[in-house]
Order: structure tokens, then C-alpha cells, then sequence
């Protein structure tokens, strides 16, 4: 298989299923796997030497803070040889990382809504819902806001609602086609 020229990145909704296929992906493609969330937390606890999830950074330190660390962790894995790289689900609503990614083929991961919401609760709620807001009612509001931007984002879309399998090769029947239009 021809070796992808830049990164492929996975967007889309927390619980749609991206790291699953990334790491998937990522043996199949032969290179590397990055969770970009994982990155995060490394970089934080490399920096403030505590070891804290995305979220507790996010409550500890707040919204500004933990963007801030996301733009230079996602700076941090560009230079990286190609990867298969998983984004958070709110890492491409800002201008920034945006550009950040703009050279790679962006991959935008759905799966139908209320799964993702059902796994969202059995899961807990993230730090990004507001505390003040009806659960679902915030769940919906964000998923549309959000779904605006991946899609004007992406290269290609994967439905993530059968198997592991099927959404990885349907990625790379994707990929191989456009390797063979360049």
C-alpha cells in the first residue's frame, strides 16, 4: 500500500467511535496512531508534573487553558512522520487548529446520535456540557454547532454504525481512491 503523504485525521463527536478506528486504522495502514486527548495529557503532565485527564484539566484550569495546551499539543504531532491522528471532539471548532490541519486528509466519524448520546451518559458527562443546561438539551445543541464545522471540514465521511471493519475499509477505499486520482 502506497504510504499516505500527510496525516489522516479523524473528527467528530465524543463516542463516535474515532480512537477504536484510528487505532484500527493505524495497523492496517502501517503508521503510527496518535490520540491527540493522550497528547494532551502528556504535555500537561510533562509541564505541571501532575497526571490529569483532559477533563479535570478542562475543570481544573478551565476552557481557555486547556485549549491553549491543545493547539500546542496538536502543533507537537504534526511534525510527526504520517499518522493516524484522533482529534478530540471539540479541537476543530477553533480557527486555529483548524489551520493547524488543513494539510491532512481529514476524516469526519458519525455514528447515529442517539448511541453517541447513550454511550455519552453510561460514560459520564464531559466538562464541555454546561451544568446548567438540560443534559440532552446540551447534548443536541453542541452536536449541531459541532456538526456544521466537521462537516465543512472534511475530506471524507464514515458512518460508523456497523462493524469496526467495515468503517476501516471503507477509509481505505476512500484513501485508495484518491491516491489514484493524483
Amino acid at each position: 500500500m502506497q504510504a499516505q503523504r500527510n496525516h489522516i485525521v479523524l473528527i467528530g463527536f465524543k463516542h463516535v467511535g474515532k480512537s477504536v478506528i484510528g487505532k484500527s486504522l493505524s495497523e492496517k495502514l502501517d503508521l503510527p496512531y496518535v490520540d491527540l486527548d493522550q497528547t494532551i495529557e502528556d504535555l500537561f503532565e510533562c509541564r505541571f508534573n501532575k497526571k490529569y485527564s483532559c477533563r479535570d484539566i478542562m475543570k481544573e484550569n478551565g476552557n481557555q487553558f486547556f485549549r491553549d495546551l491543545e493547539i500546542d499539543a496538536l502543533t507537537q504531532v504534526m511534525v510527526f512522520k504520517p499518522s493516524i491522528i484522533s482529534l478530540g471532539g471539540g479541537t476543530p471548532m477553533y480557527a486555529e487548529n483548524q489551520r493547524i490541519i488543513k494539510s491532512c486528509t481529514i476524516i469526519h466519524v458519525t455514528a447515529p446520535r442517539g448511541i453517541v448520546y447513550e454511550r455519552i451518559l453510561m460514560s459520564g458527562l464531559p466538562a464541555f456540557f454546561n451544568p446548567e443546561e438540560d443534559f440532552l438539551n446540551s447534548f443536541n445543541r453542541l452536536w449541531d454547532e459541532r456538526v456544521k464545522i466537521y462537516n465543512e471540514l472534511q475530506d471524507y465521511l464514515i458512518e460508523n454504525n456497523g462493524t469496526l471493519n467495515d468503517a476501516v475499509n471503507e477509509i481505505i477505499k476512500m484513501i485508495n481512491y484518491e491516491e489514484k486520482q493524483i
